[in-house]
């Protein structure tokens, strides 16, 4: 579906201070039905924050997040949300870790373990499901909570906040394969946030780049590239140099974990 004919999910227009500190400065953008959209920005710019607000955990000094036109609300909206640190619980084995969103959202019978079990075949965790977080690697865990996010069906919208930031360069790259192939299946609504260019426009269908804090949005970049993407490829590599020139960001963003 061409980007004109996308319906708007989600509206976000916040401004956020944290006491007298401003962090968030008039941000203005949507999300559109089952977009793959990025937001990259240097550290400490806000990015974590925009996702709790978008995410309905934290309220904006001043203007609103809306999810089909109504306020944000997590106890009504399906939103899941995968964070930076590793979110598995060490009690909890991998079936049982995936099986929490849908007990959040209590469902029960049948269909829990067809979609549990499902998830883990998707994400590459069969024969896992009755180890802990404690036998299982980084990566692993991180497929947990990925399998877990998208195991919420009609969900609203999955935010990742740099989720892959802590893995090493090769597992990264299988992980970003992982979270495409999911989103390719399975259409959902992802907002991924990260301070990696390279990252980005690997991923994205379009990407948000965010100004040093206080943050604001100063370019909107769409990537129209063909999937696989290609890293060596001219347009790809153009893609990456026009939001590593930006003056305002290039400084503490990375790419392909080289900082430019």
């Amino acid at each position: 579906m061409g980007r004109a004919n996308r319906q708007s999910k989600v509206q976000v227009d916040v401004t956020h201070r944290f006491g007298n500190l401003l962090v968030l400065d008039k941000i203005k953008f949507a999300i559109y039905e089952n977009e793959f959209l990025c937001i990259v920005g240097p550290s400490g710019s806000g990015k974590t924050t925009l996702a709790n607000l978008i995410a309905g955990l934290l309220k904006p000094s001043e203007g609103a997040v809306t999810v089909g036109g109504e306020p944000v609300d997590p106890g009504k909206h399906n939103i899941a949300y995968v964070f930076q640190a590793r979110s598995c619980l060490p009690w909890r084995t991998v079936w049982e870790n995936i099986k929490i969103s849908l007990e959040v959202k209590n469902e029960t019978g049948q269909d829990v373990s067809k979609k549990v079990q499902g998830m883990i075949d998707l994400v590459g965790l069969k024969g896992f499901e009755n180890y802990y977080p404690h036998q299982i690697s980084g990566g692993m865990k991180q497929r947990v909570a990925i399998a877990r996010a998208f195991c919420i069906d009609n969900s609203d919208l999955l935010i990742l906040d740099e989720p892959f930031g802590s893995l090493d360069a090769q597992t990264r790259y299988l992980m970003q394969q992982e979270v495409l192939k999911l989103w390719e299946q399975l259409r959902r609504t992802v907002i991924y946030i990260t301070n990696n260019i390279e990252e980005a426009v690997f991923l994205a269908e379009r990407i948000l780049v965010f100004s040093h804090a206080p943050a604001r949005i100063i370019e909107e970049v769409y990537v129209d590239l063909p999937r696989p993407r290609n890293f060596t490829d001219a347009r790809f590599l153009a893609i990456r140099k026009k939001i590593s020139d930006l003056s305002d960001v290039s400084e503490d963003l990375t790419s392909g974990g080289v900082a430019v």
